[in-house]
C-alpha cells in the first residue's frame, strides 16, 4: 500500500510512493534496486523534483532521494572536465568550478536541478557562441562524458562516449536504463561574459532573425505577445577582468524568480476584472522591457551568476512552464503565429499568461537520443504562468498548436502531451530507445507508468 505522499517543487503534482529511501552511497542504490520485495518498482530518483511533467511521478513504488550524495570529486582542469555524485546541484558545481577558472558549456536557470538529472535529461538554455569552438550545445546533458549508473540486476556499470549510441541513449535516458549515482562532465576554461537587452517589434525580429542569429550571439528571447514586442537578451565573450555576483544578473534573477511571479500571482488571484487585469500586465512588461534595455547589460559578468539558486520548495512566488522547440528556418512564421494564438485565446477563453513567455535559440545537437535540434538549430516558445485556473486548458491548446508547427517537445519540461503527439515529434527515437530499455530492464524496473504510456500507447 502507497505509504509517502511526494509532490513537485511547485506542489502542482502529487503522487504516493511505497516507500521514500535516502541513498547514501552507490552500495545503498544497488541494495534497493536488488531488494524486489522490500523495495517495490518501478524504482525511480528524486533530486530536486524542478520537472513540470508528470516524469515525477512514480505511483505505489520506490523513489530514491539522492540528495545526500553531494560530493565533488574531482576538477581536473588540465582535461578539463568535473566529476561529481549525482546529487551534487548545479548551481553549487559552477561556483565551485568558477573557483578553478572554469565553467560549465551550459549554464541553466534552474540551479537546483541536480547534475544526474541534468545528465540524463532534458534542459533548456540558449546554445552559446564561443571564437575557439564556434555554436556550442545547449543542454547540459551533450557534455556529459562520463555516467556511472546501478543497472536493474544491481550491477555498477559506467557509460562513456567511447560507447557511441549507447551514450546518446543514456543521455536521454531519464533513469531508465540505471540509476545514476556519478556523473563526470566536460568543462572549459572560464571567461567573462557580455550581457545586454534589446527590444524588435515582432515582425521586425521575425524578418532579422537569420541576421541576428549571424551576430554569433547567444540569444533568449522574452516575448510580449500581446504588446507585438520581443526583447532579445543577448549574451557573448566579454572583457576582462571578470566579475563575479554581478549586480545586473542579481537584479535580473531576483525580478524572473521572485517579484514577477509574486506579482503575476496577486494580479491572477486578486484583480476580479478582466480589463483591469491585461492593463497591471501590460504596464508592467513595457516597465520590464524598459528597465532591462536601460540597466541589465554588462561587459564582464561571470556566467554562473545566470544560475539561480531557488528555495527548496516553491512558495507563493513558485511558478510553473512550458517548452517546445521549432525550426529555425520555419520560426519567423512560427512565432507570428503564436502571438495571433496568444491573442485567439485570450479573446475566446479570457486566459493569457501572467508572467512573461520566453525563447532560447538552440544550435543542432544530435548528442542526445531526444535533443529537441537533432534535425537542425531551433528556437523555442516557452509560455510561463503562476499556474491559476485556466493554466491547463491553455497548455492543451498550446500542444495543439506546437505539433502543427513541427515542434519538439521536453518529456520533463512539457506538461500535458499526449503519445500520439510523442510519437509525431519522436517516433524513431522512442523506438530505438524501447530497444535498448528492453534489453537493460527487461523487468521494468525503472520504467513508470508516464513513460510507458508515452511511448507504446496506440
Amino acid at each position: 500500500m502507497a505509504q509517502v505522499r511526494l509532490q513537485n517543487w511547485k506542489r502542482e503534482i502529487s503522487y504516493h510512493a511505497n516507500s521514500l529511501e535516502v541513498a547514501n552511497s552507490a552500495d545503498d542504490i544497488v541494495r534497493i534496486v536488488t531488494d524486489r520485495d522490500r523495495y517495490p518498482g518501478p524504482v525511480r530518483v528524486k533530486g530536486s523534483h524542478h520537472s513540470t511533467t508528470r516524469c515525477v511521478v512514480n505511483e505505489g513504488g520506490t523513489v530514491i532521494d539522492m540528495t545526500r550524495m553531494n560530493r565533488i570529486l574531482n576538477i581536473d582542469k588540465d582535461a578539463r572536465t568535473i566529476t561529481m555524485e549525482a546529487g551534487v546541484l548545479h548551481i553549487d558545481a559552477a561556483r565551485e568550478l568558477e573557483k578553478h577558472g572554469l565553467q560549465f558549456y551550459v549554464n541553466v536557470e534552474i540551479g537546483n536541478m541536480t547534475v544526474g538529472s541534468g545528465a540524463c535529461g532534458g534542459t533548456k538554455d540558449a546554445s552559446f557562441h564561443s571564437a575557439a569552438e564556434g555554436w556550442e550545445f545547449g543542454q547540459v546533458a551533450s557534455y556529459a562524458i562520463g555516467i556511472k549508473a546501478v543497472t536493474a540486476t544491481g550491477e555498477m556499470v559506467e557509460v562513456t562516449e567511447g560507447d557511441g549510441e549507447l551514450m546518446a541513449v543514456m543521455r536521454s535516458s531519464y533513469g531508465m536504463l540505471g540509476v545514476i549515482y556519478e556523473v563526470t562532465y566536460r568543462v572549459k576554461e572560464i571567461k567573462p561574459m557580455a550581457v545586454e537587452h534589446i527590444r524588435y517589434d515582432v515582425d521586425e525580429f521575425a524578418g532579422k532573425l537569420e541576421d541576428l542569429v549571424a551576430g554569433d550571439r547567444s540569444m533568449m528571447l522574452y516575448m510580449f505577445p500581446f504588446l507585438n514586442r520581443v526583447m532579445v537578451e543577448y549574451r557573448s565573450e566579454g572583457d576582462l577582468p571578470l566579475r563575479s555576483n554581478a549586480w545586473q544578473w542579481r537584479l535580473r534573477n531576483f525580478v524572473w524568480s521572485k517579484l514577477g511571479p509574486i506579482f503575476g500571482k496577486i494580479v491572477t488571484r486578486f484583480v476580479p476584472f478582466r480589463g483591469v487585469r491585461a492593463i497591471l500586465l501590460n504596464a508592467t512588461n513595457r516597465l520590464t522591457m524598459l528597465i532591462a534595455a536601460w540597466l541589465l547589460k554588462g561587459k564582464s559578468t561571470s556566467p554562473a551568476d545566470q544560475i539561480i539558486r531557488y528555495p527548496e520548495i516553491g512558495g507563493f512566488g513558485a511558478y510553473t512552464f512550458s517548452i517546445w522547440a521549432f525550426p529555425r528556418a520555419e520560426y519567423p512564421a512560427t512565432i507570428r503565429a503564436y502571438f495571433r494564438f496568444c491573442q485567439d485565446y485570450y479573446d475566446r477563453t479570457g486566459f493569457r499568461c501572467d508572467l512573461l513567455n520566453v525563447g532560447y535559440h538552440i544550435a543542432e545537437d544530435r548528442q542526445s537520443l531526444f535533443s529537441y535540434t537533432r534535425s537542425g538549430p531551433a528556437l523555442t516558445l516557452d509560455p510561463v504562468s503562476t499556474g491559476g485556473p485556466g493554466w491547463e486548458d491553455f497548455l492543451a491548446a498550446y500542444n495543439d498548436f506546437s505539433i502543427r508547427h513541427n515542434g519538439a517537445p521536453l518529456f520533463n519540461q512539457t506538461p500535458g502531451i499526449t503519445p500520439s503527439q510523442a510519437q509525431a515529434a519522436f517516433g524513431p527515437e522512442i523506438r530505438t530507445f524501447l530497444d535498448y530499455r528492453k534489453r537493460h530492464d527487461p523487468g521494468d524496473r525503472f520504467y513508470t507508468d508516464y513513460f510507458r504510456n508515452l511511448f507504446e500507447a496506440a
